[in-house]
């Protein structure tokens, strides 16, 4: 395929990251000629790169009217309608990754196409096979750590997360999914150092400041996580999910007058939000306010009857009052009937019926004895004992 010099220079300028001028130069190649197949190529390699599909898509097509048996462009073609859901491509990607003369973008899209239908074991077979074609290319590296989670080898993903993102210098998402595998494996310290050097990356990626706090919750680091919601205030002051983080961190810090005043200001910018009215019963319940607390929490099950937090909050508020427990089983029904697995529902469940049916109590809370939550776990094996008469 011969090589114009226009299509040569649009190369270079995105080999140095420089999409926008690359696109130029070759939408310029193209006007000067419509069929030069390696300015077409180019084009279609750079709007993938941006996650452009409808574009790209459109310039493959130009590329196949011409060149019917590219094959490149066909395995392009092919991995975004897998990706999009047909099986059927990959077939058609398994036979071009296994041509004599296949390429790089043949086997990695075979490999994409693999991972996007959850057949990790072959997608990291082909994956791997892509990384010998280009060694120590980011993005493969990137995908690799995918299958490998997604076939839970959680070791070997976090190894290719981490040479992505050494690879990389500037991408944030490895160190993101290095910092989820972190977490797998119950390394929320190191997780936590891992997102700090991806919002180094990427200081305006709002959702990477949002993990980082919320995880700063589990580390029990209320602090960061205040600040964390502040610099998404900054950056996006009428953004009510980063007040409402904000809120939510103060009060976890002990701050309730600091928590009531700002989820009051989350509440008046989304007055219907079943998370801010939870947040704040919790701190008008910590502040003594049962009786606000008590409207928030019903306001929030009467708008999702549903919701786990919302059944769960104002369960427990109704059984610390005489005679709740029969209210609290019927706001603990419907939730349940939508959830049938949670723990903490079957726990406050048993709660409810522990005076007045003690078989049907038992039956909760041996269900509650299953979960993954300790705290749950420790009340529910106290309860179940209480209720054998052990």
């Amino acid at each position: 395929m011969a090589v114009s010099k226009e299509a040569s220079a649009a190369a270079r300028l995105m080999k140095q990251g420089l999409l926008k001028e690359a696109a130029i130069e070759f939408e310029r190649a193209l006007k000067q000629d419509p069929k030069d197949a390696a300015a077409l190529l180019g084009l279609a390699r750079l709007r993938l790169a941006q996650h452009d599909e409808p574009k790209a898509r459109e310039v493959l097509q130009r590329l196949v009217a011409q060149h019917p048996t590219h094959p490149e462009a066909l395995s392009h073609l092919a991995r975004l309608d897998a990706e999009g859901g047909d099986a059927r491509q990959l077939a058609v990607l398994e036979a071009l990754a296994a041509q004599p003369k296949a390429g790089f973008f043949e086997v990695v899209n075979h490999g994409r196409a693999l991972l996007a239908h959850h057949q990790y074991p072959a997608a990291i077979a082909a994956l791997e096979k892509a990384l010998v074609l280009q060694p120590g290319n980011a993005q493969t590296l990137t995908y690799l750590g995918m299958a490998l989670q997604g076939d839970k080898q959680l070791d070997r993903a976090l190894k290719r997360y981490l040479e992505a993102a050494e690879a990389s210098r500037t991408e944030h998402l490895p160190l993101l999914l290095a910092a989820r595998v972190q977490v797998l494996k119950d390394q929320v310290g190191a997780a936590l150092q891992t997102l700090q050097k991806a919002i180094l990356r990427s200081p305006r990626e709002t959702a990477l400041i949002r993990e980082f706090a919320t995880l700063c919750f589990v580390a029990g680091a209320p602090e960061p996580a205040i600040k964390a919601a502040i610099d998404i205030r900054l950056q996006q002051p009428d953004n009510a999910d980063a007040i409402y983080l904000h809120g939510l961190a103060s009060f976890v810090a002990g701050k309730d007058a600091d928590a009531d005043r700002i989820l009051r200001e989350a509440l008046a910018k989304v007055p219907d939000n079943t998370m801010v009215r939870i947040a704040l019963a919790k701190v008008r319940r910590r502040m003594g306010d049962d009786a606000e607390a008590q409207k928030l929490l019903e306001a929030a099950h009467a708008s999702d009857p549903s919701d786990v937090g919302a059944a769960n909050d104002l369960a427990v508020l109704l059984m610390s009052k005489p005679g709740g427990a029969t209210a609290a089983r019927a706001v603990l029904a419907p939730a349940l009937q939508a959830h049938p697995d949670d723990a903490g529902l079957h726990l406050n469940l048993a709660l409810a019926l522990a005076d007045t049916d003690k078989a049907q109590a038992r039956t909760h809370a041996q269900k509650a004895q299953a979960s993954t939550d300790k705290h749950v776990r420790e009340q529910a094996d106290r309860l179940a004992a209480a209720l054998t008469g052990k």
